[in-house]
């Protein structure tokens, strides 16, 4: 997982709520040395949705030049191998339609992921000669796969999903249908950042010998406070460095509180441990 990849996706404007989870899970599958390469069932799964509904997602990205998708072969073997996807971040990135025309695009087979998706004349699937990859708009006869309905995708109902299963069971609320409407509440930016720092919300407040309860979460926007956040401590409190944009409201803040010289010894110091990110006054403010 690389978190620089994933406050990438988050910070793209102008996407479908289903389109931009799509782009968040394959940028957490990003490795920065190794690069992105999950398999389709894997990348499906993860959407919790049909593989013909996530390549319609993935033509939406590749076009809007955010993502490429390039075909990997065995080197030993010759087969085709799981798709290599291409983030626009990274360092010599070609869009697709820069790259070469796109009129004989492949989609990945259905079975295994194989196959070309970025302009290049592919080699036939190993496993099955020709992709059967469904166009949902235009195929009469749909595979029986359990779609998410439309509203609730735009809603964000597959993200807060991965959200609520994540979540440790012993802190999470006895309704569920409570829980997702606060979380359908939160605008897209916050439904993927609430997801995405789940996992630290709660190792945090494990140290700090608190339940990590749900609601609060979200109604509270804690998440927000673990964007970009500074490091913590054994005990579950950031530690404020000079070199943070948290250094000058905390110092000012402890010079109010404790007088100068108590300031001149942090300074000193060069850090400042603390219980939350921001001084009070300034999380009213926000």
């Amino acid at each position: 997982m690389s978190h620089n990849a994933t406050n990438w996706a988050i910070r793209q404007r102008g996407l479908k709520p289903a389109t931009k989870l799509v782009l968040w899970h394959l940028c957490d599958r990003h490795n920065p040395d190794q690069g992105c390469f999950p398999s389709q069932d894997k990348l499906a799964h993860d959407c919790e949705m049909s593989r013909s509904s996530l390549n319609e997602h993935l033509k939406i990205l590749e076009k809007k030049g955010l993502i490429r998708r390039d075909q990997r072969v065995n080197e030993t073997t010759k087969r085709q191998q799981s798709t290599s996807y291409i983030f626009a971040f990274e360092e010599g990135f070609v869009c697709a339609s820069q790259n070469m025309p796109t009129p004989h695009v492949v989609e990945p087979c259905p079975e295994t992921g194989h196959g070309a998706v970025s302009g290049k004349i592919p080699e036939p699937c190993p496993e099955n000669d020709k992709s059967r990859v469904q166009n949902p708009d235009t195929n009469l006869v749909r595979e029986p796969v359990r779609e998410p309905s439309e509203a609730r995708e735009r809603a964000g109902g597959g993200a807060f999903s991965k959200f609520w299963n994540d979540w440790s069971e012993v802190h999470r609320p006895d309704k569920r249908e409570a829980a997702e409407a606060v979380f359908l509440k939160l605008s897209e930016s916050d439904q993927i950042a609430a997801v995405e720092h789940a996992g630290e919300y709660q190792r945090l407040q494990v140290l700090r010998s608190k339940p990590a309860l749900m609601f609060p979460y979200l109604r509270n926007r804690l998440f927000a406070d673990l964007i970009n956040a500074p490091p913590t401590d054994h005990d579950g409190e950031f530690i404020i460095t000079p070199d943070r944009p948290e250094w000058s409201e905390w110092l000012g803040e402890m010079r109010r509180r404790h007088g100068e010289p108590i300031a001149q010894g942090i300074v000193r110091q060069k850090k400042i441990i603390v219980k939350t990110r921001w001084p009070v006054r300034h999380t009213k403010a926000a």
